[in-house]
């Protein structure tokens, strides 16, 4: 199976799991790049000869920072940079075998986000997450691929594990209308191919739509409309095939 489906697969054993929280997206991320060495040769050599390596929730650096790092470095009075990066999910990092080609040290960033009920407020969120993820990324490494990930719940109606997110009144309840604005928002999404192109933009964006309530193992993966179908932009083998084919040309 492709992430996608492994994704699904993974919710109708954890039923109930808090969207917010790191392991859906840590086995997501992980499944992600499992395909990417499936479809892309070059990738999946670096990673068998240990080039390559993957680590969950760090900064493009491979360290992840702490809220007291942050501080320490904020508070610099020595006059260096006091900038941290923030963790991103998944960070493919180029180790000590890796570094004496002319590769980038980060070549690929994931990041994931979810939209699984009131997706009026969420959509604006997530998009603000998005051109922050990739401006981030880009001011960091300009040559890093911003893969980012939005998983957009299309079920009519989702129990929130979170009490009191529960009482929202937009929480629940996800008309159809509501789920395919969302999808095409983020279909509208602009892409960055080159050094040329504004910083904001993400080089590989998916639009992961399921349809999942919350209270049964019955969630199931959306491949038709309103979400993407598959081979057009924006869905699974678009994003694999456009992160292989930018990772041999920037590499």
């Amino acid at each position: 199976m492709l992430a996608p489906e492994c994704y699904v697969e993974w919710i109708n054993t954890h039923v109930g799991f808090n969207p917010r929280g790191q392991a859906h997206s840590d086995y997501l991320t992980s499944c992600i790049v499992a395909d990417l060495r499936l479809r892309c040769p070059r990738i999946d050599d670096e990673f068998a000869t240990m080039q390559l390596e993957l680590k969950h929730n760090v900064g493009l650096n491979g360290q992840r920072h702490t809220l007291s790092a942050a501080l320490a470095a904020a508070s610099n009075n020595e006059g260096e940079d006091g900038d941290v990066d923030p963790n991103v999910d998944g960070v493919v990092l180029r180790t000590g075998w890796g570094m004496t080609g002319q590769g980038l040290a980060a070549p690929i960033a994931i990041e994931n986000k979810t939209i699984m009920t009131a997706h009026g407020k969420a959509r604006t969120n997530r998009w603000n997450d998005a051109r922050a993820f990739a401006e981030h990324v880009h001011r960091s490494s300009p040559g890093t691929i911003a893969a980012f990930t939005i998983i957009i719940n299309a079920a009519l109606a989702y129990r929130n594990p979170d009490e009191f997110a529960r009482s929202a009144k937009s929480s629940g309840t996800n008309p159809p209308a509501a789920a395919r604005r969302t999808i095409d928002l983020f279909r509208s999404m602009r892409l960055r191919s080159g050094p040329e192109d504004p910083i904001g933009r993400c080089e590989a964006p998916l639009i992961l739509v399921v349809s999942y309530d919350g209270v049964t193992p019955t969630a199931k993966l959306v491949d038709c409309d309103p979400g993407p179908v598959p081979g057009e932009p924006f869905s699974y083998e678009w994003f694999l095939d456009r992160i292989c084919r930018l990772y041999l040309e920037r590499n």
